[in-house]
């Protein structure tokens, strides 16, 4: 019975087979850059929920730091660390008494950590800046005395420029701060602590205005 059964593969329509084929490789296709696309968003939105508890981390820091530095923003105000005409010297008279010293250490070395960590994108510098930058800046005002003579008294020279390396991040965050925040803003502590009024130079602005133009390339956007 089966002998007279033949398969013709010459008389065989092979051109369904291929269109079939094609049609099952796009529908892989798509469910691979689906697949792909999915992941994608998962790692971004895992990276997004990770900065943003740094985030928090961050500004929980600054909240338990608060009364250490209103300590030391009073002691300023009341009298700055030195009497200091201009160039910081290595031997001084200090006007701040053992708790607004200790309370400077502890300040100043948090805020170390965290304008590293924001200058790094580490977390959101941006974000920092715009909850907490006239804090961090009022409080690097009443500090950079103090931090000024700790580099003294650790043989290093006093400016950044010139090789200073002691709060080297705290002082770095402060600046970009300054450069960044609304200037009004910026000039309204600075009166708070009797210091000039900040002038940025014209190539400033054009970088500023240049950085809007072209948007911004922090690495999370919360």
């Amino acid at each position: 019975m089966f002998d007279e059964f033949q398969v013709q593969l010459t008389t065989f329509d092979w051109n369904g087979v291929s269109g079939l084929t094609n049609v099952l490789m796009v529908i892989l296709t798509g469910l691979l850059l689906y697949g792909l696309r999915q992941g994608s968003h998962n790692i971004k939105e895992s990276a997004l929920s990770r900065d943003a508890d740094i985030l928090r981390w961050a500004m929980g820091e600054m909240d338990l730091l608060k009364p250490a530095i209103r300590l030391i923003t009073d002691a300023h105000k009341r009298h700055p660390f030195c009497c200091c005409p201009k160039e910081h010297i290595k031997h001084n008279d200090c006007y701040w008494n053992s708790d607004e010293l200790k309370a400077a250490h502890e300040v100043s070395v948090k805020l170390q950590r965290i304008g590293y960590m924001a200058l790094h994108n580490l977390i959101s510098r941006n974000h920092f800046m715009n909850v907490w930058g006239p804090m961090y800046l009022s409080t690097w005002y009443a500090l950079e005395p103090w931090v000024k003579h700790k580099r003294l008294d650790l043989d290093e020279p006093s400016r950044i420029e010139d090789g200073a390396y002691s709060r080297i991040y705290l002082e770095q965050f402060a600046v970009y701060c300054e450069q960044n925040l609304p200037i009004v803003l910026v000039n309204n502590e600075r009166r708070r602590f009797n210091l000039p009024v900040y002038k940025p130079s014209d190539k400033r602005l054009k970088e500023k205005l240049k950085a809007k133009l072209k948007g911004s390339n922090e690495k999370l956007n919360i």
